[in-house]
């Protein structure tokens, strides 16, 4: 009777025992270094990944959104804007003054006769550029003599009180080169006016023709200084009845400034 109550007291121990780590409720009612959680006797390692799955939180990835539509190009990637700076495009603007000579002469009834010297010039361009180095342009010029030295026949004077103006405009087509040299050229209509002792007389209007060959440094973005050749040529028509043809030339050597 004694070993039945010795037996039956180990199985219900061992039962007990069993029990009481399949429904733990302190880490002490696990065997060796088990843990209780949430009343099972688990393993430490096991444990410490548990809570780092439970403490990850949760992300959320929208199904990317598939659009039959299509995309306009960013502003990233459209073209760069033209860099013009120390290029010839856009609009013209360009002055020059210097000075040289201008020599009209004409003939009548066999006799040669002449009006010039040294002159002053004036010229002012503007326009655009209707391609990179190209430049159309409305172009003023004028040659002014102080003091014209006046020759009719073998007579020769110089009148102090006097003047000889020639002005000019026209169309003028530029071309730049490389390293910023330029061709211009402008046909013109041209008038001579020479004024003495309060009066004046004038020619017809008529045609004239400037070409010039310059050099140019950049100063700035769009600023250049310079130097250009003028040679101009000029024919008009004196008035009053059977008038003579006044033919002039002149070569002149100017500052210039562009803007372009």
């Amino acid at each position: 009777m004694r070993a039945l109550a010795i037996s039956a007291g180990s199985i219900f121990i061992a039962a007990f025992s069993a029990h009481a780590e399949d429904g733990c409720s302190k880490d002490t009612d696990c065997k060796a270094e088990r843990v209780c959680v949430q009343r099972q006797c688990v393993d430490p390692a096991q444990n410490a990944s548990s809570k780092s799955a439970d403490a990850a939180p949760a992300t959320f990835q929208p199904a990317p959104v598939i659009s039959s539509q299509p995309q306009a190009p960013s502003p990233a990637a459209a073209a760069p804007a033209l860099d013009t700076r120390r290029r010839h495009f856009g609009g013209f603007f360009r002055p020059d003054l210097g000075f040289g000579y201008l020599k009209m002469s004409t003939s009548s009834s066999g006799t040669d006769a002449s009006v010039g010297g040294l002159a002053g010039t004036f010229g002012i361009a503007f326009g655009g550029a209707v391609s990179e180095n190209n430049i159309l342009a409305f172009h003023l010029w004028d040659l002014v003599v102080t003091s014209p030295t006046l020759t009719y026949g073998s007579q020769s004077i110089s009148n102090a009180d006097a003047t000889l103006t020639a002005i000019a405009f026209g169309p003028e087509y530029t071309r730049y080169f490389a390293d910023n040299y330029y061709f211009a050229i402008t046909p013109s209509l041209t008038r001579a006016t020479i004024s003495a002792n309060g009066t004046s007389s004038d020619t017809n209007w008529g045609f004239g023709l400037r070409a010039g060959l310059g050099k140019e440094w950049w100063v700035g973005d769009h600023w250049g200084l310079g130097l250009v050749g003028h040679l101009s040529f000029t024919v008009n028509e004196d008035g009053g009845t059977n008038p003579p043809t006044w033919t002039g030339w002149s070569g002149t050597i100017a500052f210039s400034a562009t803007y372009n």
